[in-house]
């Protein structure tokens, strides 16, 4: 980098990119720049462009990544074209932020994280949920011990996406799991700070095509530690989560991209978010810009990956997410194949 203000490239011209670049307007200074947008679709990107006033668009991902002036590229392509565009885009030496889940399996994923190590780039799967504000001050609880020994995390999580493709379809790399499910293991690992040691699925619902669109999962972390969680597509719930210690709550609202916490016997702590240029299309998704500081700073200091969401962590993460579908009986394999 050449600068302070990190000059971003945006990977697909869709609604979670649209939020993305949104959210990055609302941080104050000159720290962020987006100076190009590409996509298979040329005329999206000329859109998008358009939209968000950014000065370069391209036809394709292989033109942004020649972009000499892009530091990092922000992915958020559909989910099996993850690991293809990320891998172009660390092999022409850009840093890379992809939306979760980096990829489909741990294979590839392992060689992603190898490959940007290797090149000395720095590389995040986007697990936005870690760096709210909200999540600093849950971590500062939880050492406090505050609320005692936790014992027991209680989550439910459902859209209305079962109809959704990207959610409903296989060749898609689609699955409630993999695109809500992951923020309820994510909790787990960040409250437990372990992987757990045994992996309870039930109530599984699969569609037409193999994908799974609801399911429930218990988490045994041992010493009588668990993750209980309901995970739909079917439909809309309170999306809280509960974390109980032997001396007391504290209860996460939106839990995922969580802006009120609340303990028990005290009031509400929030940290509401700011105003931006356009609606966004997600659940806080102006939240967004506070991986977008991570990945800033990160790459100022030369670190190669956030020590908030290691390149370790999510790798443990996407080896649960592979576990739950050998168990759930929902397979890439077909789908893994043309990637390569």
């Amino acid at each position: 980098m050449q600068s302070q203000t990190l000059n971003w490239g945006i990977a697909a011209a869709g609604r979670i990119t649209q939020d993305f670049v949104t959210a990055l307007g609302t941080i104050g200074g000159s720290h962020h720049a987006v100076l190009a947008v590409a996509d298979v679709d040329g005329s999206r990107a000329q859109e998008f462009a358009q939209r968000n006033q950014i000065v370069r668009h391209y036809d394709g991902f292989e033109a942004l990544s020649l972009d000499r002036e892009v530091d990092v590229v922000y992915v958020g392509t559909l989910n099996p074209f993850h690991y293809a565009v990320v891998r172009l885009m660390l092999s022409r030496g850009k840093h890379v932020l992809c939306e979760t889940p980096l990829c489909l399996g741990l294979p590839q994923a392992s060689e992603l994280y190898a490959l940007a190590e290797q090149r000395g780039l720095f590389l995040m799967e986007g697990m936005w949920s870690r760096f709210f504000p909200s999540y600093d001050r849950l971590r500062e609880l939880l050492l406090s011990d505050c609320i005692g020994e936790v014992k027991l995390i209680k989550l439910q999580h459902g859209f209305r996406l079962a109809n959704v493709e990207r959610v409903a379809s296989r060749a898609l790399g689609g699955s409630i799991t993999l695109d809500i499910g992951i923020y309820a293991l994510q909790l787990g690992q960040f409250v437990f700070g372990t992987a757990p040691v045994k992996i309870i699925p039930s109530g599984t619902l699969l569609n037409a095509d193999r994908v799974d669109v609801q399911t429930e999962f218990m988490l045994d972390y041992g010493d009588n530690r668990r993750l209980m969680a309901v995970i739909t597509g079917l439909e809309n719930l309170e999306n809280d989560a509960t974390i109980v210690g032997t001396k007391g709550e504290i209860k996460l609202s939106n839990y995922w991209c969580c802006t009120q916490l609340t303990r028990s016997n005290n009031p509400p702590e929030s940290w509401p978010l700011p105003s931006a240029k356009f609606d966004f299309h997600y659940t806080n998704s102006c939240g967004l810009r506070f991986e977008a500081e991570e990945v800033r700073k990160c790459i100022e200091k030369r670190l190669l990956e956030s020590p908030k969401f290691t390149h370790a962590e999510s790798l443990e993460l996407i080896a649960l997410t592979d576990q739950i579908r050998l168990q759930i009986g929902v397979n890439y394999d077909d789908v893994l194949s043309r990637q390569t």
